[in-house]
């Protein structure tokens, strides 16, 4: 395990009219938002492919589409030159890049009034929620708003879990020729704890820092 400091690898943008579109498609899902947190898909480039991870289906090409909704339950994986932007309505904007795969294992979120939300003026999430995604390998970007005390968003990948509390992380993930994967966490903005998979104590990562595993 290595920890550098600092390392700037990415910017992330936030493209306002994407967080109009959200806020005005969002604002239809009122009925959904009991339990289940509502996904975006803001902008896609090349191959994307959503499948379903109980039933391993695959959504049909007119679902996945600029502007398309997802739940959790599902992974998103990326062909070569491709990516897709992905906006939740806790206001957390996910990159996934080229040649990567992302299971959406859990987004719950408290109902809010969707009338009085601004996502593209929000600080903080609009009300509670939860939040566990697993990158299984490629390349991922996620800038998470913050997050209130009762919430949680937890990144998980082959070599350990990253817990988020308003920050933005890049992480790399890659499988080695023997079977393993290597990891590289690189921090753009803010904090998080990372825990090795099977245990260990957490390892702090500030702004500028980065850590190989």
């Amino acid at each position: 395990t290595t920890i550098t400091k600092p390392v700037y690898v990415m910017k992330v943008s936030l493209i306002l009219p994407f967080f109009f579109l959200f806020s005005s498609l969002f604002g239809q899902q009122t009925e959904t938002l009991e339990s289940k947190g509502v996904i975006i898909i803001a902008s896609l480039e090349g191959q994307v492919v959503v499948t379903n991870n109980v039933t391993q289906a695959q959504l049909p090409s007119s679902q996945v589409k600029a502007g398309g909704l997802l739940f959790d339950g599902h992974t998103v994986k990326t062909g070569p030159a491709s990516k897709v932007i992905l906006l939740l309505s806790n206001g957390t904007v996910s990159t996934i890049k080229a040649d990567s795969a992302l299971n959406i294992k859990k987004f719950t979120q408290e109902k809010f009034d969707t009338s009085k939300t601004k996502l593209n003026e929000l600080k903080g999430e609009p009300s509670n929620s939860s939040t566990i995604i697993d990158i299984e390998f490629g390349d991922l970007v996620v800038d998470v708003k913050k997050l209130n005390k009762q919430s949680s968003f937890n990144i998980e990948s082959p070599v350990g879990t990253a817990g988020i509390r308003g920050t933005v992380p890049a992480i790399s993930v890659a499988k080695l020729p023997d079977g393993g994967f290597t990891q590289t966490t690189s921090m753009l903005r803010g904090e998080i704890a990372f825990t090795p998979k099977g245990g260990g104590l957490p390892t702090l990562l500030g702004p500028g820092q980065s850590l190989s595993t």
